[in-house]
């Protein structure tokens, strides 16, 4: 147990075995520390001298032979709280370098219910408002009585929903619900526009919703002037949809 413990912090089986073995021998010759751990001579040097420059090891000399001991265990956590200060007081700056000189978009796949759920769960997180187009209504029928607790929360947050609905017969029906809920405006898109993925742009966020009744899952890009070129495009079919 102890062993494991001290590779976590640094350490190789070796050194960890050489080191418990120390602290139980007090001052020892490597002959001894070779007995008990059952490691040969020629392998302790190197060893010894690796866990002395991590100064878990020291030695003293006396009548001309070395004996070796190991350092105390309050030592050596006063030594790694110390490197712990040294790393934070330059944490900062490796942030900075670390940082990419142009932001990346990141492209994400959620999978399954739990999936578009999650999706759902985030505009609730960013409360930003929210564009929805190209939607077919299919919510309900996949999500169950969760997508009407859902519906509570985002007005509870007063979260805008602007949603361009296809006139399809799930479509229509959502478009009643939708019209019911504070904070939610509703336009038409033909039967031509249906499809079965929708499109939700909030925030920095474009997400692809796929309503498929067996797989269903969503792709969601996080990138802001991607999201911001979305909303223009909402905008524009937004004139020519109807009421």
């Amino acid at each position: 147990m102890y062993q494991e413990k001290l590779r976590q912090i640094g350490l190789n089986e070796k050194e960890s075995g050489v080191y418990l073995a120390l602290l139980e021998l007090e001052d020892a010759l490597v002959s001894e520390i070779s007995k008990k751990t059952k490691i040969n001579r020629s392998l302790l040097y190197s060893i010894l001298e690796s866990l002395s420059g991590k100064g878990m090891v020291t030695y003293i000399i006396k009548n001309n032979v070395r004996y070796y001991r190991a350092a105390e265990p309050q030592k050596i956590f006063s030594m790694l709280k110390e490197k712990e200060k040294i790393f934070e007081s330059i944490l900062p700056n490796l942030i900075e370098l670390h940082k990419p000189r142009k932001k990346k978009p990141v492209v994400e796949i959620l999978e399954g219910i739990e999936g578009i759920k999650t999706i759902l769960n985030d505009i609730l997180k960013q409360k930003q408002d929210w564009y929805a187009y190209n939607v077919p209504g299919k919510g309900p029928g996949l999500l169950g009585d969760w997508i009407h607790m859902y519906e509570k929360q985002r007005q509870k947050f007063k979260i805008p929903l602007n949603v361009l609905v296809v006139e399809t017969k799930e479509g229509l029906q959502r478009a009643k619900e939708f019209s019911k809920m504070k904070y939610t405006r509703v336009k038409y898109l033909g039967k031509n526009y249906e499809s079965p993925a929708s499109n939700y742009v909030y925030g920095d966020r474009l997400v692809i919703v796929f309503w498929y009744k067996e797989f269903p899952f969503a792709i969601r890009i996080i990138d802001q002037n991607l999201a911001n070129s979305y909303k223009k495009y909402f905008g524009e079919m937004w004139k020519m949809a109807h009421k």
